[in-house]
């Protein structure tokens, strides 16, 4: 049988907005981030419900960002300032197909292909401001475990005065104990935010940078 995420059109009924149809191309000798999964989905609802009156201006910046493009899309429709960054330039090419066919693009500030150590100046300088929010979603897998501790610090780093939203996906118990002590160890705290509805073994985070004492 053939996966959901290895299907070539899904479509995602948003809250406020109403449907996202968005290609997907993994199954196909592309990476698993050429597919929509669940906890960016998950995020994408929560920004379309939050809507303008929480996102109308906002700088957003999301990282590992895949290119299903759901989030993109919410972030958009509710007048967010938004760029995307990925490793995979394939991947962001399909997002970009993604966000042309289901939001205006006149915020869209643009693809960078970037790891999680590289330098992000030029994803934050295309945002024109202060950095408001960042968002990352289903980063947390076996594949990327070895990068897990970059990716804290990048958090860190960019996330400092920011929201950060983050979706998880619970796959190994022993894993979720391991990444989120990495990100209290990067100077990071996590909050789970209360969402009904979501999809099976999916949680919702917000995030902050950890004050230092004295500070």
């Amino acid at each position: 049988p053939v996966l959901k995420l290895q299907l070539p059109e899904r479509r995602y009924a948003l809250p406020r907005t109403g449907d996202v149809v968005v290609a997907q191309r993994w199954g196909d000798g592309a990476s698993t981030g050429a597919a929509q999964w669940d906890a960016g989905v998950a995020v994408a609802r929560l920004v379309d419900a939050e809507g303008p009156e929480r996102w109308r201006g906002r700088r957003v910046l999301e990282l590992s960002a895949g290119g299903g493009g759901v989030v993109a899309v919410a972030a958009l429709r509710a007048g967010a300032i938004y760029a995307a960054t990925d490793a995979d330039a394939a991947v962001l090419a399909l997002l970009q197909e993604n966000v042309a066919r289901n939001a205006a693009a006149a915020r869209f500030k643009g693809t960078f292909a970037l790891r999680w150590g590289d330098d992000h100046a030029a994803a934050l300088d295309a945002l024109g401001g202060p950095l408001d929010v960042v968002v990352v979603a289903d980063v947390a897998f076996p594949g990327t475990k070895s990068e897990w501790p970059t990716l804290a610090r990048r958090l860190r780093d960019v996330g400092a005065g920011a929201r950060i939203l983050y979706g998880h996906t619970t796959r190994y118990v022993a894993d979720d104990r391991r990444f989120f002590r990495l990100l209290r160890e990067a100077g990071l705290a996590e909050t789970r935010l209360e969402v009904a509805d979501l999809p099976e073994k999916v949680s919702l985070y917000e995030l902050s940078v950890a004050r230092a004492e004295g500070a």
